[in-house]
């Protein structure tokens, strides 16, 4: 299930939900205030990456995750 990025347009709230692909673009109440008047943000997404050794020597198909 997808987690998305909400800002609350009347406090200013920043906060995340767990929402299922049919539920992405239905309202989602602020859990500070209470309010339906949230808008999706743009998230910026993370990756990990393994230390210098690992990410030398690994390739794909080895089985091993950093």
């Amino acid at each position: 299930m997808p987690l998305y990025e909400y800002r609350c347009q009347v406090c200013g709230h920043t906060f995340e939900a767990l929402r299922g692909l049919q539920e992405r673009d239905e309202d989602v109440a602020c859990p500070r205030c209470g309010e339906q008047r949230a808008e999706k943000l743009l998230s910026a997404f993370s990756s990990v990456k393994g230390d210098s050794s690992s990410s030398s020597s690994s390739s794909c198909g080895t089985g091993r995750f950093t």
